[in-house]
């Protein structure tokens, strides 16, 4: 592959990465600004869990990304925290409670959206899936 088609390739990944990061970031915020939203410092176990949430977003689908970014093809373990964080996104909406659009169908659908933009844009997905 030419170097200026590689470059485009890993400039489309750097892309995808950044738009994702912005993404959740952006749901991040609405999350503490929106009516019943989340709120940091608690007391008890339930302050303790919602704080661990907010800080596993921040690292895993804010800042890995943004991580990446500054070498796609080489940061691939930060694209896979990346990618492991939209799955949990997906897996936590699995509860004994009938799913809302607000709350479990739009988090699915932009989780597997960032997803498959990731993963399509990825010029050498098989590295993916090493470890």
């Amino acid at each position: 592959m030419a170097t200026h088609e590689q470059e485009a390739l890993t400039n489309r990944l750097e892309i995808a990465l950044g738009f994702g990061a912005g993404l959740w970031l952006a749901l991040l915020v609405i999350g503490f600004v929106a009516p019943g939203g989340w709120h940091w410092g608690w007391q008890g176990s339930i302050g303790h869990m919602i704080n661990y949430m907010i800080s596993l977003w921040l690292v895993a689908l804010v800042l890995c990304p943004l991580l990446a970014m500054r070498d796609p093809l080489r940061n691939t373990a930060a694209i896979q925290v990346y990618l492991l964080g939209l799955v949990a996104i997906i897996v936590s909406s699995i509860r004994a409670e009938h799913p809302e659009l607000a709350s479990d169908g739009l988090p699915i659908i932009i989780a597997l959206l960032s997803m498959g933009i990731v993963l399509w844009s990825h010029p050498r997905r098989s590295l993916l899936w090493q470890w």
